[in-house]
């Protein structure tokens, strides 16, 4: 029995490790719609919690401040999301 809870353990501890390693980035509004999408191949694993908390979509607003795009103003709320589900999603511009 206690190896069974040991292995669920170690099962759960690799698959919340793994959960973290996002290619891709969907940024989102404070309601959770998506904002947008950020990607660099030439980083790889990205840090999309600091990447989103200053996230603006591409989406051709200029704000006052000199900023471009609407910004997503969630904290840095995010969800890690597959090449595939990236396609057609609004950019984030690079920052």
């Amino acid at each position: 029995m206690v190896r069974l809870v040991t292995l669920g353990l170690a099962l759960l501890s690799a698959l919340a490790i793994t959960t973290e390693a996002c290619t891709y980035c969907q940024c989102e509004f404070s309601d959770s719609s998506h904002c947008c999408v950020y990607s660099d191949a030439s980083i790889g694993e990205l840090d999309c919690a600091s990447i989103c908390a200053k996230a603006h979509r591409t989406d051709g607003v200029s704000n006052s401040d000199g900023t471009a795009g609407t910004a997503c103003n969630a904290g840095g709320k995010y969800e890690c999301i597959s090449a595939f589900t990236a396609q057609g999603r609004t950019p984030c511009y690079t920052e």
